[in-house]
């Protein structure tokens, strides 16, 4: 399964008669202009953030700990399990990364190189990052799962993307974006549209600026759903075109007859090639207002039974869904339908 789909996902990018080369939309009105990018190397940290050194930083902990229980390095490091968990995960920021000193003394990590560039690690998963000041205006706009989220898709290799209400957040027109946020937003935060529409608008610029291989999958009746005007559909659509001839992006419409499960509103795969050491995939679940994490397996570690069922879906999406010409005319078919309705 997992071959066939790596064949799958790497035909999405590339284009009939033209070599695949970097680039993206660019969102300033000029919906047309490709505008080069580059992909960050391995030791690169594009954004500032804690979220890609806590991941790697708890990925290499964990390989570490081997056989030991969680409790056991946690209790003679200084930690409580709960806290030293969360650590492994890469789930927190580090408010005191020195601390990170003693679990490595417990795992028997001696000072040299390999020490300092786990420590280096530490201190870089302790950065707020660019999202932060938003988070703390207003915590309830950029909710804490969401704000790892967006510091770590952009230092992914791989993006897979599956909606079922809307179109993608990240591929949204900029009113496209207010106008499902006005719609969806729940009553209590109707004054944190702006906010939210901000945060949002900042989050595709940053992603653009180098953005993983992505493919997105969107359900064909989200084409459909009107938010705002039909004159805005239209601008939407249209965009959703453009992105389907953009190297690096692959758009894929997922037909109304090909089931998803119930429980899938809008996941994220992402997948971290290109480091010194094994680091997991994870997908983010988005569902009922609320988003979890899966981790996938390290190397000798079983996947989580979540883990499994989610990127099940995923990869039958990949398998069943239209290539780009398929999708390129169930696009259309919306955007007639906007533009006669």
């Amino acid at each position: 399964m997992w071959e066939t789909c790596s064949a799958k996902h790497a035909s999405v990018f590339s284009h009939e008669g033209a070599p695949m080369v970097n680039g993206a939309i660019n969102d300033d009105g000029n919906d047309g202009v490709v505008v080069p990018f580059q992909r960050p190397g391995p030791g690169a940290d594009a954004g500032g953030s804690w979220a890609m050194p806590a991941l790697l930083l708890g990925a290499r902990l964990r390989t570490l700990r081997g056989v030991r229980k969680q409790k056991e390095v946690a209790e003679t490091s200084g930690f409580s399990k709960s806290q030293y968990s969360r650590i492994e995960a890469g789930e927190i920021r580090l408010d005191k990364p020195e601390g990170i000193a003693l679990i490595l003394k417990k795992l028997g990590v001696r000072p040299g190189p390999d020490f300092e560039q786990l420590m280096q690690l530490a201190r870089d998963a302790s950065v707020k990052g660019w999202v932060a000041p938003y988070y703390a205006a207003n915590r309830d706009a950029v909710p804490t799962d969401l704000m790892r989220l967006i510091e770590l898709e952009t230092r992914a290799s791989d993006l897979f993307s599956v909606e079922t209400g809307v179109v993608p957040g990240l591929l949204q027109t900029d009113s496209y974006r207010r106008a499902v946020t006005e719609a969806t937003v729940m009553a209590s935060q109707r004054g944190m549209v702006g906010h939210i529409v901000k945060v949002r608008g900042e989050r595709h610029e940053r992603f653009f600026e180098r953005p993983p291989r992505s493919v997105f999958f969107i359900k064909q009746s989200a084409l459909y759903q009107v938010f705002g005007s039909r004159e805005l559909m239209v601008k939407q659509m249209e965009r959703l075109l453009k992105y389907v001839e953009t190297p690096q992006i692959g758009v894929r419409v997922i037909p109304m007859k090909l089931p998803l499960a119930s429980q899938v509103s809008s996941l994220t795969r992402l997948v971290f090639n290109g480091h010194q050491f094994a680091v997991p995939e994870l997908i983010y679940n988005e569902w009922g207002g609320h988003g979890f994490y899966y981790r996938g397996p390290l190397p000798g570690e079983d996947p989580e039974p979540g883990f499994v069922d989610l990127r099940e879906i995923i990869d039958s999406t990949m398998l069943t869904a239209p290539g780009r010409e398929g999708s390129r005319a169930l696009i259309i078919d919306a955007l007639e339908h906007h533009r006669d309705s």
